[in-house]
C-alpha cells in the first residue's frame, strides 16, 4: 500500500476536502474556459461592430463636406465673396483630415478604393477645377461657368453619396450578421458548458456515494451500539481496528462506556449529597425573587428610557423634538418640573410644569448664573434653594427645592443645550445624576441627527433655489421613471402648477401629458424612452419640439446620463426654449431670399443694360438713359450694402461718431427736399412745436435715422397722404414724431419690430420690398445717441414712430449749416501733380481721369516701392492711397515711411479705403475719411481743400464720406 493510500485511509477529513477541491477545481476550470470564450466572442463582435460604425461615421461626414464644397464653391461663383472662398477652403481641410482618419482604421479593397476616389476627386477639383471656374466667376463669364458644372462635375459627387447610402446598407447587414454569429457562438458555448455541468454532477454522485459507504455506514453500527448501551443491553463494537476518525470514534466510545460503568456507583452517592443540597437552594430562591423585584424595576426604568429614544427618532421637528425631550425626561427622572433650552441665537426651549412667567424668570438668571458653570465645567449641577409661593402652594411649612442642571454635549464635547429637572421636597441622587448624564447623552445625539437633518434641508433648498435661478427646464429621473426633482422652469415650460406635486411622477403619467402638449409627441415619447429607460436607440443627443401649452415654445431637449461607481442610477433631461433662436434662424433665411432678390435685381439691370452698351450701336440719347439707369441701380446697390456694413459695424462696436450740435429741423428739411421730387402721391409737413432743436449727436447718422423713418413712411403709404414730422419739448429731452397715414403695422409685429432682418409678414408689405435692416440701424443709432425709439401704430390707419434725444445744453452755439464745413472752391488752385496709389486697374482708371478732368497731372501705382520712389522724385502736391493693397501691402506702410522723411512729411495725404479705419487715423491725426463708394468728384475737392491747407505742415486728411455721398446723390 502507497504512502497516499494509506494518508487517505487515515483521515476521513482529507478524503473529503481532497474530492472536494478536485470538483471545484473542474468546475471552476469549465467556468474559466466559458467566460474566456465569451469574452474572445464579445471581444471580436465589438471590434467589427466600432470599426464598422466608424467607417459609416466617416463616410457620412465626407459625403456632407464634399457637399459643402461645391455649395461654398457655387456661392463664391454667385457673389465672389471672400468668406465663402475661405470657407471652401477650410471644407477642404476638414475633407482631407477625415481622409486620413479614415486611413488610419482597417480597409478592404472597395473601401480604400473610395478614399483614393475621393482624393483623386478633390486633387483635380481644388488644382483645374476650381481656379478655371473661378476665373469665369471673376470674369462674369457664366454661360462658360455653366458649361463647365454641366461636364459631368456634379456625378462623382452623386456617386459619393450612392455609395454611402450602399455602404450603410451594408453596415447594417455586417451588424446583422455578426449579431447571428455571435449568437451561434453563444449558443454553442452553452450546450458545451451545460454538457459539462452533467459530467461535474456525475462526479458528485460518485463521492456522495463513496462518503455514504466508507462514512454513512460504520457511523450506522456505532449509532445502534450506542443505544444497546443506553438501553443497558451487551454491546459489541467494532471498526477498534479502524485507523481513521471512525476507528478513533469507536475506541472512544468503548472506553466512555466502561468509564460510565465505573462511575454509576459514584453519582449514586452524589445524588444523596444533592438532596442535601436541595434545602439550601430554597433559600436562595428567596434571595433570586429579590434580585428580581429590582431587575423588574430596571426593566421598567429601560422602558421609559426606549419610549425616550423613540420618541426622540419619530419627529424631526425642532419644537416637536424639544418638547417630547421635556416631557419623556421629566418622567423619567421623576421630576416635578422641567426644561430644555438650545444654546443657539434663538435660545428654543421648551417647558413641563412652568408657567410663562416663571419661565421668563428662569431666563434672566440662567444666562449668567448656572450656564456660565455649565460651560465652564461640562459637568452636571446641583442646586438646592428654597421653593418659591408658586412651588409651595397650599403648604405653609418649610420647602426645598433640588434643581439639576445637565449639559448636553456635542461631539467636540461642547455644550450645545441644557436640561433642567426640579424636584419639590426631594433631591437627586448620584444614581439619578449619571441616569439623566445619559439621558443627556442620547438627546445630543437626537439633536446632532436635526442639526444634520437641518442643514440637509438647507442644502437641498439651496439646491432647489439654484435650480430656480437656470433659464433651462431641469427634470431628473431615476431608472424606474420616477421623476425625482424638478425646477421652476420646468413647470412654467409644461404648465404645472407646483414643483412639489412633481417627485416621484411615474413616467407613463408624465409621458401622458407631454402627449397633450406637444405636437411631434411620438417622437417625443420615443427620445424620453430611449434616454431613461433604454427603450430603443436614442436618436441623438439632444431634440427639438414644439409645445402648444400653456404658450407656444421651440424646445430643445437634452439627456445626460447620471453614473455612481460607473453604474446608472439616473437621468437628467434638459428643456430648453429655443423659442427666439428658432424665431431669428426663420428671419435669416427670409433675409437670405430677400436680400438675394434685393441684391439680384439691380444686378440684373446693371449687366442687362451694360451688355446692351457694350453689343449694339445706340443713340445718345439712348446709351444717356442706360448709363442713368447703370447708375441709380449701383446706387441702389451702395445703399443696400452700406445698411449691411453700418449694422456690423454697429453691432461689434467699431461704427465711430462725430458729435457736433445738430438742427433737426434742417435735417427734415433736407430728406423732405429729397424725396418730394422722388414721390408726387405724398405732402410732407414739418410742425415745430418748440423753438429748441439742437441736439448734440453725429450729423449724418441723424441724418440716416430721418431718412430711414421718412423712406419707411413713404413707401408703407403706397396710396399717398401725408408724412408729418413734429418736433416736441419734453423736460431735456426733444421728441420727433414721423407720422403717416399708410398701411400700419399689426399688434402682434409691434414687439420685434426694431430686430434685424424681421420684416411684417404680409403680402402687401412684401410686394414692397426692404431688407428689414433698417428699423435695426435706426435703432442702434439712436441708443448710441442716449436716445429712445418707440412707435404706434394700427393695422390700416398709418403709424407714428417717436424718437426722444437729449437737447444740446450750451443755448449760445449756433447753428451749423449742412455744408458750412466746406471750403469755397471758387477759386481753384495752381494745377498740381497727384500720386495715386491702388490696385484695381478700373477704380484707379476711373480717379485718374476725374483728376486729369480737373486740372491735376496724374502718376498712377499699384505697389508701395513704387509708389515710394515716385513721391520721393516727384515731390507730388497730394497722394491718394488705398489702405489694402494687393501681394500683403497695406497703405499704413506707405504713410510709416512717409513720416519717417522729413521732406515728405508736409504731402497731404488722402486716405480712400473701403474699410472703416477711423480711429486708427484719429491717432495719427487725421480728421475726415473717404469711403468706397463715393462720387469721383469728391476726390477732386478733397485735393482741393488738402493742397489749400498745406501750410499746416504733413497731415493726413480723411474726407467726411458721409457727408460727401450725400452731395453725391
Amino acid at each position: 500500500m502507497t504512502y497516499s493510500q494509506q494518508l487517505r485511509r487515515k483521515s476521513i477529513t482529507r478524503r473529503f476536502m481532497s474530492m472536494m477541491l478536485i470538483f471545484l477545481f473542474l468546475l471552476i476550470a469549465g467556468a474559466s474556459i466559458v467566460l474566456y470564450m465569451n469574452y474572445s466572442a464579445f471581444s471580436h463582435y465589438q471590434t467589427a461592430i466600432k470599426n464598422s460604425m466608424e467607417k459609416q461615421k466617416l463616410i457620412d461626414q465626407l459625403v456632407d463636406h464634399t457637399s459643402l464644397i461645391f455649395f461654398r464653391a457655387r456661392g463664391y461663383y454667385a457673389f465672389l465673396n471672400e468668406s465663402e472662398y475661405n470657407e471652401l477652403f477650410n471644407e477642404k481641410r476638414q475633407v482631407e483630415a477625415l481622409i486620413q482618419s479614415f486611413n488610419q482604421l482597417p480597409l478592404n479593397t472597395q473601401e480604400a478604393a473610395m478614399v483614393q476616389q475621393i482624393e483623386e476627386f478633390v486633387d483635380d477639383f481644388f488644382t483645374d477645377i476650381f481656379p478655371l471656374a473661378s476665373s469665369y466667376a471673376r470674369a462674369g463669364d457664366y454661360e462658360s461657368l455653366r458649361k463647365l458644372s454641366s461636364s459631368g462635375i456634379n456625378e462623382e459627387v452623386n456617386d459619393l453619396i450612392r455609395y454611402a447610402s450602399a455602404y450603410q446598407i451594408q453596415s447594417q447587414q455586417l451588424l446583422t450578421d455578426q449579431n447571428r454569429t455571435l449568437f451561434a457562438n453563444l449558443s454553442r458555448q452553452s450546450s458545451w458548458f451545460l454538457l459539462y455541468i452533467v459530467l461535474v454532477l456525475i462526479i458528485a454522485l460518485y463521492v456522495a456515494h463513496r462518503t455514504s459507504r466508507d462514512i454513512g455506514v460504520p457511523l450506522g453500527r456505532i449509532s445502534t451500539q450506542a443505544e444497546r448501551f443506553a438501553q443497558g443491553e451487551a454491546v459489541h463494537l467494532q471498526d477498534l481496528d479502524r485507523t481513521d476518525e471512525i476507528g478513533t470514534l469507536a475506541r472512544s466510545l468503548d472506553y466512555s462506556m466502561r468509564q460510565i460503568q465505573a462511575k454509576e456507583e459514584v453519582l449514586v452517592a452524589q445524588n444523596e449529597e444533592l438532596q442535601a443540597q436541595q434545602d439550601e437552594l430554597m433559600m436562595q430562591q428567596e434571595d433570586l425573587q429579590d434580585a428580581l423585584a429590582q431587575m423588574e424595576a430596571k426593566e421598567r426604568y429601560l422602558q421609559k428610557r426606549n419610549q425616550i429614544i423613540q420618541s426622540l427618532s419619530n419627529t424631526l421637528n425642532k419644537q416637536e423634538l424639544l418638547h417630547s425631550i421635556v416631557i419623556n425626561t421629566t418622567q423619567a427622572m421623576n421630576a416635578d418640573k422641567g426644561i430644555v433650552v438650545l444654546l443657539n441665537d434663538e435660545r428654543d426651549s421648551a417647558t413641563l410644569g412652568l408657567s410663562s412667567e416663571s419661565f421668563a424668570s428662569f431666563q434672566e438668571g440662567f444666562e449668567h448664573g448656572p450656564l456660565v458653570r455649565l460651560q465652564e465645567t461640562g459637568m452636571p449641577y446641583l442646586l438646592t434653594r428654597e421653593s418659591t409661593m408658586s412651588e409651595r402652594s397650599f403648604y405653609e411649612g418649610h420647602s426645598m427645592t433640588a434643581e439639576l442642571y445637565i449639559p448636553v454635549l456635542n461631539a467636540t464635547d461642547q455644550v450645545v443645550a441644557c436640561i433642567v429637572f426640579a424636584r419639590i421636597d426631594r433631591t437627586f441622587s448620584p444614581q439619578d445624576i449619571e441616569t439623566a448624564t445619559g439621558l443627556a447623552k442620547q438627546i445630543s445625539l437626537s439633536l446632532d441627527k436635526l442639526a444634520m437633518y437641518e442643514e440637509a434641508e438647507k442644502q437641498r433648498q439651496m439646491t432647489q433655489d439654484m435650480l430656480d435661478t437656470i433659464q433651462e427646464g431641469v427634470q431628473l429621473i431615476d431608472l424606474q421613471g420616477n421623476t425625482l426633482q424638478v425646477n421652476r422652469t420646468f413647470c412654467e415650460f409644461l404648465g404645472y402648477d407646483q414643483s412639489s406635486t412633481l417627485p416621484h411622477t411615474q413616467l407613463e403619467d408624465f409621458l401622458a401629458r407631454l402627449e397633450m402638449l406637444a405636437e411631434d409627441h411620438e417622437r417625443v415619447t420615443q427620445f424620453v424612452k430611449a434616454a431613461v429607460r433604454n427603450e430603443g436607440l436614442l436618436p441623438a443627443s439632444s431634440f427639438v419640439f414644439a409645445i402648444t401649452y400653456p404658450q407656444r415654445r421651440q424646445i430643445q431637449l437634452y439627456a445626460e446620463p447620471l453614473y455612481r461607481s460607473q453604474e446608472k442610477w439616473s437621468t437628467l433631461l434638459v428643456y430648453r426654449d429655443i423659442t427666439r433662436e428658432y424665431e431669428i434662424d426663420r428671419m435669416k433665411s427670409e433675409f437670405v431670399s430677400t436680400v438675394s432678390h434685393e441684391l439680384r435685381t439691380p444686378l440684373a439691370s446693371v449687366l442687362g443694360f451694360a451688355e446692351l452698351m457694350l453689343n449694339k450701336e445706340l443713340k445718345p440719347e439712348r446709351q444717356q438713359r442706360y448709363v442713368s439707369a447703370i447708375y441709380q441701380e449701383a446706387k441702389r446697390l451702395t445703399a443696400l450694402i452700406n445698411d449691411f456694413l453700418d449694422l456690423q459695424r454697429m453691432e461689434s462696436g467699431l461704427q465711430s461718431y462725430q458729435r457736433e450740435p445738430v438742427a433737426i429741423d434742417s435735417l427734415v428739411q433736407e430728406v423732405f427736399a429729397l424725396y418730394q421730387v422722388q414721390s408726387s402721391r405724398h405732402t410732407f409737413a414739418l410742425d415745430l412745436q418748440t423753438p429748441q432743436v439742437l441736439v448734440e449727436g453725429d450729423r449724418n447718422k441723424l441724418r440716416q435715422v430721418m431718412t430711414n423713418l421718412i423712406s419707411n413712411a413713404v413707401k408703407y403709404s403706397p396710396l399717398g397722404g401725408e408724412v408729418r414730422v413734429t418736433c416736441r419739448e419734453d423736460g431735456v429731452r426733444l421728441l420727433i414724431d414721423v407720422a403717416d397715414k399708410g398701411l400700419g403695422i399689426p399688434s402682434d409685429a409691434l414687439p420685434n419690430l426694431f430686430t434685424k432682418f424681421y420684416r411684417v409678414d404680409n403680402s402687401d408689405r412684401r410686394e414692397i420690398g426692404g431688407t428689414g435692416l433698417g428699423l435695426a440701424i435706426v435703432s442702434e443709432i439712436v441708443a448710441m445717441h442716449q436716445g429712445e425709439i418707440a412707435v404706434a401704430s394700427e393695422s390700416g390707419r398709418g403709424s407714428t414712430f417717436t424718437v426722444s434725444l437729449p437737447l444740446f445744453q450750451q443755448p449760445t452755439v449756433q447753428r451749423s449749416d449742412s455744408l458750412g464745413s466746406e471750403v469755397s472752391l471758387s477759386g481753384t488752385p495752381e494745377k498740381g501733380q497727384v500720386v495715386i496709389i491702388e490696385d484695381d486697374p478700373n477704380l484707379s482708371e476711373l480717379l485718374r481721369e476725374e483728376l486729369i478732368g480737373s486740372g491735376f497731372t496724374v502718376h498712377s501705382y499699384s505697389q508701395v516701392n513704387q509708389a515710394l520712389g515716385a513721391i520721393e522724385e516727384l515731390k507730388p502736391d497730394a497722394v491718394v492711397l488705398d489702405l489694402v493693397l494687393k501681394d500683403g501691402e497695406n497703405g499704413w506702410e506707405v504713410i510709416e515711411r512717409m513720416q519717417m522723411r522729413p521732406e515728405l512729411q508736409t504731402i497731404p495725404i488722402i486716405i480712400s479705403s473701403a474699410f472703416e479705419e477711423q480711429k486708427k487715423a484719429f491717432d495719427l491725426g487725421a480728421v475726415r475719411y473717404l469711403t468706397k463708394p463715393y462720387h469721383p468728384d469728391s476726390l477732386s475737392k478733397a485735393i482741393l481743400l488738402a493742397i489749400a491747407d498745406a501750410e499746416a505742415g504733413g497731415q493726413i486728411l480723411i474726407p467726411d464720406h458721409e457727408q460727401e455721398k450725400s452731395r453725391g446723390e
